[in-house]
């Protein structure tokens, strides 16, 4: 491992009560993805650091992101009919939401803006959400956010969510924990092209599990977090 000069690690420990990340290209279902999204978490971030829409799109440039699902929460479907009038069809609407999962999420960059964004969690401008309005920041414990050393380095046993080229090149999951989510494919959101006042979002295919870790055939280049290795977007 080698020391990343001028790069500093911030490590936030969440367990709400309840989360929805809205998968944004399933149209008949609100199904949600079971990790916060790269842009979510960097999102967040902006949020708890009062920053404009402009800060935000300067964040998703200088920060990197990785997440570890610790408990994937219980899976949860809400369902719910909107009445608009007589004459409009009415169609019952399914949520899905995850309760009381546990995640740790992990940004890297430059010793500055780290240190802001670690002030920004610790005492935010706006308040935190994780998804949609009703799923609120909750801290896991009282350290919940801390600051710690990064290192660059390349390992093939990981828990953080990786890219689906690294799993498909080989890898096998082994089980921790009951509760445990198995190596499923998501296209997670990434960053934004922005064209007038309008946004689109950029995917990139990522494999997401909880309550175990995988070995990949082969490593991958990654960022060791005070240790903890992760890969990161």
């Amino acid at each position: 491992m080698s020391s990343v000069s001028d790069v500093l690690g911030l490590v936030v420990e969440v367990r709400p009560i309840q989360t929805h990340f809205r998968i944004p290209y399933n149209s008949l279902l609100m199904d949600s993805y079971p990790f916060p999204p790269r842009t979510t978490a960097i999102g967040m971030l902006a949020g708890a650091m009062g920053l404009p829409e402009e800060g935000f799109r300067e964040l998703l440039k200088k920060i990197r992101y990785g997440v570890i699902v610790d408990e994937a929460g219980t899976r949860i479907e809400e369902t719910a009919v909107i009445y608009k009038n007589p004459g409009t069809p009415v169609y019952p609407i399914t949520k899905v939401l995850y309760h009381r999962p546990h995640y740790r999420m992990f940004f890297a960059g430059d010793d500055e803006l780290i240190e802001r964004a670690y002030e920004g969690i610790l005492d935010p401008v706006f308040v935190p959400y994780l998804g949609d309005s009703e799923s609120l920041f909750y801290p896991a414990k009282k350290d919940y956010a801390r600051l710690v050393d990064v290192k660059e380095g390349e390992e093939s046993t990981l828990r953080s969510i990786i890219p689906e080229e690294a799993y498909s090149g080989g890898a096998r999951f082994f089980i921790l924990k009951r509760g445990n989510l198995t190596p499923r494919d998501y296209r997670m959101p990434i960053n934004f092209t922005y064209r007038g006042k309008g946004r689109r979002a950029v995917f990139r295919k990522v494999v997401a599990f909880a309550g175990g870790y995988v070995e990949l055939a082969n490593p991958l280049k990654v960022l060791f977090f005070d240790g903890e290795p992760v890969f990161t977007f």
